[in-house]
């Protein structure tokens, strides 16, 4: 932002004139990534062959009532941009560069230069310009020179330019930012800048990170560590410490989990030195998602991510491999905190859905155990059982419905089962119509699976009359109701033979 101060009207010092506006030219403020000037010493000069001088100087004074000699184009051209003072390899330091072209006059005895900045008091530098000069040169233009304000890498700064004397239209001012030490040349050469260029190779066999380092700060040692990246990079393990007289600056580092946010970090042993992080593994999200837990004395899921992530959590119900269904209610956003789920039913088609805008993993922490309780289906004598066993006491609700709409099914009754007591439900042979399914879920959790049985194996009966003779002996079966579906062979005296494993009604007379 480019802003003219000082607009103040006749009449009295205390009163602003008309505003004149002046653009200041910037140049390489903002280049965070161009190479800069050097120079080896700052200065302060004129052109002209103008003997000025530089001072320190105090701005507490009231401006005074522009004179008639003075306008607009009195000082003109004004630039300011950062250079490096370096007085060797990596001892560099970032300058700041003003220019302004400048009309002598007898009422203009030179410039005072300000620089302010957030936590500083204002430093300010007096450019003056002989009498001598001024008498001799009056009416033409001096390039003012000055690159003296030693600046910090990405500071904010606010620079502003009055004359001398102070007159009350004839300041200017300029907010910009210092390159910061992503900006290459100053990565390289200012010391507070120099972090050093980490390079790596994976072993995933071994679990180990072979590191180069290249590019630190000279007479230092170096430090290297792995962390985990977040707001801070939290230390995972002990440093290495890289001698500066080591001629191969290589570590081997180790670690258990290739997460996303696992870095390397590496620094210099100079107090508060830049630090720089490489991560590895940054595109390997899904292992985030390997740590889900469940107690189940409590029966409480949970997940607490390992690294900062922006995601929803939420149950599903496993619905084969590429579907699972959201549980109502289940959704909660995540960045860093544990998420919690109460009272959830451990059955293995319950799953926990990650959801982040790189897309969706779901993983499925019963999948490799038996369910808390169970159904199993029988058909005898026309009617059909649904037996429910359980090895915790638990409460379910059963419903009938059309498996073309397996979530919506018209509830019928509920009950309790008390551990390792089954308890049946009889159902009619309606049942063993097309498409009708019966649906069982838990009640006494927050978070339960839906257990759908659709298609089931229902037998026709018939009533047979059979008689044989067996040696003196007349033996008439009167009636034999059995089942076709169970009955696996017809032979033996009788005519009727049963598999052990299947049951029928016989009535003999």
């Amino acid at each position: 932002m480019i802003r003219d101060q000082g607009d103040r009207p006749r009449g009295g010092r205390t009163r602003m004139r008309s505003a004149l506006l002046m653009v200041l030219t910037a140049c390489g403020v903002l280049a965070e990534g161009g190479m800069m000037d050097r120079m080896q010493h700052c200065s302060t000069h004129c052109s002209q062959e103008v003997q000025c001088r530089a001072r320190s100087h105090s701005t507490f004074e009231f401006c005074k009532e522009t004179a008639t000699e003075l306008n607009r184009t009195t000082v003109q051209g004004i630039t300011i941009s950062t250079v490096m003072k370096c007085e060797q390899e990596q001892r560099c330091s970032p300058h700041l560069r003003v220019t302004a072209l400048v009309q002598l006059t007898k009422q203009l005895r030179g410039l005072a230069l300000c620089m302010l900045s957030a936590g500083m008091l204002e430093t300010c530098r007096a450019v003056t310009f002989p009498r001598r000069n001024l008498h001799r040169l009056t009416g033409q233009q001096v390039l003012v020179h000055d690159d003296c304000f030693d600046v910090r890498p990405g500071l904010d700064v606010h620079v502003t330019l009055k004359t001398i004397p102070s007159y009350c239209n004839l300041t200017w001012s300029h907010d910009l930012r210092v390159p910061g030490c992503n900006n290459v040349d100053l990565r390289k050469n200012v010391p507070e800048c120099i972090s050093g260029t980490i390079e790596y190779v994976v072993d995933s066999e071994r679990r180990e990170l072979s590191v180069k380092v290249s590019g630190i700060l000279e007479d230092w040692d170096y430090r290297l560590r792995l962390c985990l990246k977040g707001f801070i990079c939290r230390g995972t393990s002990e440093h290495i410490l890289i001698k500066k007289e080591e001629p191969m600056k290589n570590a081997t580092l180790r670690y258990s989990r290739a997460l996303p946010c696992l870095c390397i970090e590496g620094w210099s042993s100079m107090p508060d030195a830049r630090r720089t992080q490489v991560c590895p593994f940054r595109n390997n999200t899904g292992e985030l998602w390997k740590g889900v837990t469940f107690d189940a004395e409590q029966e409480a899921l949970s997940w607490e991510p390992e690294c900062p992530v922006e995601a929803v959590v939420s149950l599903c119900q496993s619905a084969g491999e590429l579907d699972c269904h959201d549980l109502a209610n289940s959704s909660q956003v995540v960045s860093s905190k544990k998420v919690v789920f109460s009272k959830v039913d451990p059955h293995p088609k319950l799953c926990v859905k990650f959801s982040t805008a790189a897309g969706s993993w779901v993983k499925c922490p019963f999948v490799r155990q038996n369910a808390a309780w169970d159904l199993t289906f029988s058909s005898v004598a026309q009617h059909q059982t649904v037996t429910v066993s359980s090895y915790i006491n638990t409460e379910v609700v059963w419903g009938l419905c059309r498996n073309s709409k397996p979530m919506e099914c018209d509830q019928v009754a509920s009950l309790a089962v008390e551990k390792f007591k089954p308890v049946d439900i009889n159902l009619t042979m309606e049942t063993c119509g097309p498409g009708v399914c019966v649906q069982v879920r838990r009640t006494d959790v927050n978070f339960s699976v839906q257990v759908l049985h659709c298609n089931f194996q229902c037998c026709e009966y018939q009533v047979l009359s059979m008689s044989d003779k067996v040696g003196r002996f007349n033996i008439k079966i009167k009636t034999i109701l059995y089942s076709l579906c169970h009955l696996r062979s017809v032979t033996n005296s009788f005519g009727v033979k049963a598999s052990k494993d299947n049951s029928f009604s016989a009535f003999v007379g």
